[in-house]
């Protein structure tokens, strides 16, 4: 029986009837799968899946049941439905695997059932409301003051960037007020390599939280004021560290729906977006990075899904670590388009700590099986999870961004 649309109210929802309507219930959505002429693989992907087993938290079937029962008024709101929305880190695994022309709706889907949920009367998981009822004095979701964004430079290197550029370095808040190390480590391997960027004084947060969780009507200030930036600094581009950044810039500020949010707020138009592996890798490939110094470790990578799945960056923070001299790249089982998410996307690391830090010890897990002593990636939040995760279970692991592996034993040739 075809879906009948009966519950007009929900609007942002109703615009995706037609494509919710395609979801065939096949089941697709819940595993990774791929069968090859000498190998099979086969995985759940599903983290929601994995943790809570019911079939309405597994990929995007169950979602797509609970879309098509609010909109034909068989199903209502309740602390059970958004427990559901908001339990979904947003991974994209399940999009991965969709055979049916609903597959490049199933983000946007999420997205819009939780924009809903805020409108009824249920259950929003108290630690994303506590950031959310801030977010537009900090301009972060970290509680952290704004004025405080930059305390990670350190006022010798602010005071040696020009006022103009070619790029603005986009720290991002994880970066800016948690893994500074991060931050600081990607302006010290910019100026190394003698990149032309400064870093801005009014940087807000790229609303990547608040797209993910739902909030419309709040990210549209952030992105027309994020949108401002390179006109007032003379760039052409960002260049981002954080995965969750990179694929808010690139593609909601950038790309008309349903990979990006152009419809609500305009594009983003004549702006370059690079995260700053895809630099590494375009100099490398130039020959314009020389290595003063090795890495000798085994390095496991860990794919963000920002940058994996939904921006299709899988190879280049890989050809970088091969570059790297000492680098012994091993790969976990779950890699690439079937990477299983590190559990803090989708406000899950602030709505449901406990259950964001059990995903991601199932994720060092699997980096130890591979016999690694380092667990790399290209995103501060990931990093911040897999530590916590690491420090956890006392794992032997050592975390470390591939911009602090790189950037000790690069100089510009």
């Amino acid at each position: 029986m075809a879906l009948e649309l009966k519950n007009t109210s929900l609007k942002e929802l109703a615009k995706l009837y037609d494509y919710i309507s395609m979801c065939t219930h096949c089941g697709n959505c819940k595993y990774g799968y791929e069968w090859g002429k000498t190998a099979n693989f086969a995985a759940m992907l599903c983290v929601q899946g994995d943790k809570f087993h019911f079939d309405s938290y597994r990929g995007s079937r169950g979602k797509s049941a609970i879309a098509k029962g609010l909109l034909s008024n068989k199903l209502q709101w309740s602390d059970a439905v958004a427990h559901v929305l908001f339990t979904c880190t947003g991974c994209g695994a399940c999009q991965q695997m969709c055979e049916t022309d609903i597959k490049p709706y199933i983000l946007r889907m999420f997205e819009a059932l939780r924009s809903e949920a805020w409108k009824q009367n249920v259950a929003i998981p108290e630690g994303i409301k506590k950031w959310s009822s801030t977010i537009g004095v900090n301009r972060n979701p970290y509680l952290e003051k704004h004025e405080n964004r930059l305390d990670w430079l350190p006022s010798s290197i602010r005071s040696s960037l020009p006022k103009k550029a070619e790029y603005i370095y986009f720290a991002g808040c994880t970066a800016s007020y948690r893994q500074k190390n991060v931050a600081l480590a990607t302006v010290k391997l910019l100026q190394k390599l003698k990149v032309d960027f400064t870093v801005s004084e009014d940087e807000w947060c790229c609303a990547s939280p608040l797209l993910r969780t739902g909030q419309y009507d709040l990210a549209k200030e952030f992105v027309e004021h994020n949108k401002e930036l390179p006109e007032k600094y003379g760039a052409s581009g960002f260049i981002t560290t954080c995965a969750g950044c990179y694929r808010t810039l690139s593609r909601d500020y950038k790309m008309d729906p349903p990979e990006g949010y152009t419809d609500k707020f305009g594009k983003m138009e004549n702006v370059k977006v690079i995260h700053t592996i895809q630099l590494i890798e375009e100099m490398l490939n130039k020959g314009e990075i020389e290595f003063t110094g090795s890495f000798n470790n085994t390095v496991t990578y860990h794919d963000p899904c920002h940058l994996g799945r939904h921006a299709e960056v899988y190879e280049a923070p890989r050809n970088v670590l091969k570059a790297i001299p000492g680098v012994n790249l091993v790969e976990m089982y779950r890699n690439r388009k079937f990477s299983f998410c590190c559990g803090a996307g989708g406000g899950v690391r602030g709505g449901f700590a406990d259950y964001s830090l059990e995903t991601s010890a199932k994720r060092v897990r699997e980096a130890e099986s591979t016999g690694a002593s380092v667990l790399t990636s290209t995103c501060p939040f990931c990093w911040r999870n897999l530590t916590d995760a690491i420090e956890m279970i006392k794992s032997p692991l050592k975390m470390v961004d591939i911009v602090e592996i790189i950037e000790p034993i690069v100089k510009r040739k």
